[in-house]
């Protein structure tokens, strides 16, 4: 691994036409600046990031990795994005939008462009491109755009009335249209037009990454890219917003973080773009490093799988049973373990990220006895091995008695110490006389094709039937709307890891959508938060906090803007 990131830098520094130096991630030529402090800044260099996340994907339309949604944000234009500072909080700016403004009717959106923009093979960036997007989204909502199209819930159409000039046309008025609209990569129209033909599958389907260069139009272009290994990004010279710092940036994945910890400790990175958290006060203690921590947007949980279909254990549909569970897992001994303390407990899938989490769910109490009771009161009796036993059931979907094991299907692809939160996770259901085993499932891709189940199919209500329980993590947004979604029926075989199906919360989801007064609309929203946490769809475990660290011989770092916007690697700088 570190060797082939060192190789990647050398490449990168023939590409830049400059010498290595040492620490910091030298090499170009020198521009000195201010930085946000007052202090110097010093332009140039290679800014050389670890991580435990990797790319999965640089399809908008499939993809479903958190450093996939970075890195659109990094290459793709934006019509607008967040800015963050200490006395106002998350606020928008434009990115590729340098204005809008709405109809009186509140249904027309109208964004004014930067002008003179263009794609990376130079041919020109118009409104046309961020029309066709939208309405080509909108057009296979239902099938291979439909990990995209939360982005435009609500919108119709869109058209270019000139090249700087976008309207979107929405179907009422939409109270949240600029939080889903920071979600939106705009594509090169006439690099996936011809994938849009028939039903749309190739969009789906089509990997940018296997046709390098990839057209983009943003701060930086891909010069290399290993989805397993070191991806190279050079600063784009026709970018329209702030310019990167650096010259270049190196995005290297580790599968071992102790290796990418030592990497930073002896100045072979510059930045951990999130610390292990075992590796914190570690590195708290280097006086060469700066350890930062943020609000984090990232919860922990377990997924029961809700499908009203599902062919086996449906004891498992019942929120009692899995109330009952939830109350013999320890979650303050997770956020010790796994955690280093540095995350806090959590009841809602949103998380404490948006200001519209709902603070009056549960919470749950950790009481193993009480859960206990009630699953006896349930009627399901304790076995003289320790293990519970399912009644017999009759009906479509009969299943004979049957002693209370699962398997827990586990990604490997988490950020955080997996098997050990399972581990206490096994220990409270045993307490409960519940026995079961931990399900390597892959990598992201293939723990989502697990949980969704092949063939899937929602207009035939088929999929959702190959697990029980799952345990994995979500990184919520600011604003809730994504995240609601995930639990909607319309979601089903895209984003959807719970296989649920309820009208009326579908409805609620609709309505907060086109609800613009703010105060009804949290109404709604904390209803739905309510729904979700009343049928124990997820058992929440832990909202942990966002941690990074950077040699001090960079600064500027945005760190609270993670996903958020480009000036999250444009604004870090070398220091004089």
């Amino acid at each position: 691994m570190r060797s082939r990131a060192i190789w990647i830098v050398a490449i990168l520094t023939v590409l830049l036409a400059a010498a290595v130096a040492g620490c910091g991630g030298g090499g170009g030529e020198d521009a000195q600046g201010t930085d946000e402090t007052g202090g110097t800044a010093k332009k140039g260099g290679i800014l050389r990031i670890g991580t435990i996340n990797y790319i999965d994907s640089f399809n908008p339309f499939k993809y479903i990795e958190a450093q996939s949604t970075n890195t659109f944000i990094m290459i793709y234009p934006q019509l607008v994005q967040y800015r963050y500072d200490d006395q106002d909080g998350y606020v928008f700016e434009g990115d590729w939008a340098e204005s809008w403004e709405t109809s009186a009717d509140g249904k027309d959106w109208t964004f004014k462009l930067r002008p003179n923009t263009k794609w990376s093979d130079d041919t020109p960036l118009t409104a046309e491109d961020a029309a066709w997007t939208i309405n080509t989204t909108i057009k296979f909502a239902d099938g291979p755009t439909a990990v995209a199209a939360t982005a435009i819930t609500h919108a119709v159409s869109a058209e270019a009335i000139d090249p700087q000039t976008l309207v979107i046309h929405y179907e009422s008025p939409v109270g949240n249209v600029l939080a889903q609209l920071e979600t939106l990569s705009i594509l090169p129209k006439h690099v996936y037009e011809k994938l849009a033909t028939g039903n749309g599958k190739g969009l789906e389907t089509f990997k940018p990454e296997q046709h390098l260069p990839i057209v983009s139009s943003g701060a930086y272009r891909i010069k290399q890219y290993e989805k397993k290994g070191t991806t190279a990004y050079i600063a784009d010279p026709n970018y329209w917003g702030p310019k990167s710092n650096a010259e270049a940036v190196t995005l290297t994945y580790y599968t071992n973080s102790d290796a990418m910890v030592s990497d930073l400790k002896q100045g072979e990175l510059d930045w951990v773009d999130q610390v292990p958290f075992n590796a914190v006060d570690v590195l708290k203690e280097d006086s060469n490093i700066t350890v930062n921590t943020v609000p984090g947007a990232e919860t922990t949980n377990i997924t029961w799988n809700s499908n009203p279909f599902k062919p086996k254990n449906r004891e498992l549909l019942d929120p009692s049973v899995k109330k009952a569970l939830s109350m013999c897992v320890d979650r303050d001994r997770i956020i010790e373990v796994v955690f280093a303390g540095y995350a806090d407990k959590v009841e809602s899938l949103v998380g404490h990220i948006s200001p519209l989490e709902n603070p009056n769910l549960g919470p749950l109490e950790y009481d193993c006895d009480a859960g206990n009771q009630m699953l006896d009161e349930l009627g399901y009796t304790m076995g003289s091995d320790g293990i519970r036993v399912a009644p017999a059931t009759t009906g479509k979907y009969a299943q004979e008695a049957h002693p209370m094991k699962y398997r827990i299907m586990q990604p490997t692809s988490l950020d955080f110490n997996g098997e050990r939160s399972f581990d206490i996770v096994k220990e409270g259901f045993k307490e409960a006389g519940v026995d079961v085993e931990l399900w390597i499932g892959g990598d992201a891709t293939a723990a989502y094709a697990i949980e969704t189940g092949d063939p899937c199919d929602p207009a035939k209500n088929q999929g959702y039937d190959k697990f029980d329980i799952a345990m994995w993590d979500w990184i919520g947004y600011i604003d809730p709307d994504f995240m609601l979604s995930v639990v909607t029926k319309g979601q089903w075989c895209s984003w959807s890891d719970t296989g649920w199906i309820n009208t009326e919360y579908d409805e609620l989801y609709d309505l907060q959508g086109r609800t613009v007064d703010p105060e009804k609309r949290e109404e709604i929203v904390h209803e739905m938060q309510q729904m979700i946490y009343d049928e124990f769809l997820y058992t929440q475990l832990t909202n942990h906090q966002a941690i990074d660290a950077f040699s001090k011989s960079w600064s500027g770092f945005q760190s609270e803007l993670a996903a958020y916007a480009k000036t999250y690697w444009t604004s870090p700088h070398r220091v004089g």
